[in-house]
């Protein structure tokens, strides 16, 4: 977008209350940035915060990795071998690619200043300089749909007593009001120091039992036994958090013909290798290389973009999944029950339990996606 030496843009907005980011001109050559906001008829110099509120959720400073299509996974394993794929066909696709520590090369001042948090946690599995296909070692898989698809999603919540003083010290915090803060701290003092009585002599009646005999008492415990009460527990439900989604697929491959029963062989040899760990190739530390790092340390293994896919791209009325971390693979030579085997001594059947974990948590911002 052109501008002028103010960093004002020069053509009108498309729509009203477009943003930008461009640069202005400083002293001696130096520029900075400036922010813009179109309000119909001209471009306003908005704050750096407001142009921050005003982006959409999900605004990246980065490159994002193109959503994966037939065409990216050419030279793919496939089961079924010869399965034509037209534009209502659905599949799975897994892509593998090397894993990518969340922390490393991320330039995060200019991510942080350019980008949504949502953009910033994502930037691992999102920017399209940390997606390093393993080609080389571990071809694309592409299987049939198979018959028990789900995905869940889990909120922890977790119920917290408070005693009536954290309460009301919590109450008088949470007031907002400088001077209903003062009053319920005045209160909350009043309140302890009708306590202290009582408290001080269950302490004292509970130690004393706990020398004489070695008995654990609580405080309610005393209470309930000589009063018939204990501490009123103020129990609220607290969100502590949410957990990374897994999913687990079951595949049966039955080959037809012999090169169907090596392309399968073949599947499974490439999830194996994927999941399993490899030895450091002795450059990863900066404070240690050579043949001692390679002895020392293992890398970590592959991960996989796992995708459901219609025709030509993702399809859109399945959830989708972020990059994923292989936690299990497990094949079933048997899974009819019977060994089997055909006269080249390939097996009639195989079973094939594939596990996966989510690599980051899901948000509300993005749960139409996921």
């Amino acid at each position: 977008m052109k501008t002028n030496t103010g960093g004002k843009p020069t053509a009108n907005g498309t729509k009203i209350g477009q943003t930008v980011k461009t640069e202005a001109a400083g002293a001696q050559g130096s520029k900075y940035q400036v922010y813009y906001q179109w309000d119909g008829s001209e471009w306003n110099s908005i704050s750096k915060s407001k142009y921050l509120e005003s982006t959409p959720p999900g605004t990246f400073s980065y490159k994002t990795v193109a959503a994966p299509t037939l065409s990216s996974a050419t030279g793919s394993r496939r089961y079924p071998r010869d399965a034509a794929m037209t534009a209502n066909s659905d599949y799975v696709l897994f892509e593998f690619y090397e894993y990518q520590p969340p922390f490393q090369n991320i330039n995060k001042g200019n991510t942080k200043n350019n980008s949504t948090p949502l953009a910033t946690y994502n930037e691992s599995v999102a920017a399209e300089k940390f997606y390093n296909k393993t080609t080389s070692t571990e071809q694309s898989v592409i299987l049939y749909m198979p018959e028990d698809v789900s995905t869940g999603y889990k909120a922890n919540w977790s119920g917290k007593a408070f005693s009536n003083i954290g309460r009301e010290l919590l109450t008088g915090v949470g007031s907002g009001d400088a001077g209903q803060t003062a009053e319920n701290l005045a209160a909350t003092v009043g309140t302890a120091l009708d306590q202290v009585i009582p408290n001080l002599g269950n302490k004292v009646v509970r130690d004393t039992i706990s020398k004489i005999t070695g008995e654990s008492l609580s405080q309610n415990d005393l209470f309930g036994a000589t009063r018939g009460v204990i501490l009123n527990p103020n129990v609220e439900l607290l969100f502590t958090g949410t957990d990374l989604r897994n999913i687990s697929l079951n595949y049966k491959l039955v080959p037809r013909n012999k090169l169907e029963a090596t392309e399968i062989k073949e599947i499974c040899r490439i999830f194996k290798r994927a999941m399993l760990p490899k030895f450091s190739k002795g450059n990863e530390l900066n404070f240690s290389q050579g043949t001692n790092a390679k002895n020392n340390y293992i890398r970590v293994p592959n991960v996989c973009r796992l995708t459901f896919m219609r025709g030509n791209g993702p399809n859109p009325d399945v959830a989708q999944y972020k990059m994923c971390a292989m936690t299990n693979v497990e094949i079933n030579y048997t899974p009819d029950g019977t060994y089997a085997t055909y006269d080249d001594g390939s097996m009639v059947a195989i079973g094939l339990s594939l596990s996966f974990q989510e690599t980051k948590l899901i948000f509300s911002e993005e749960a139409d996606k996921y």
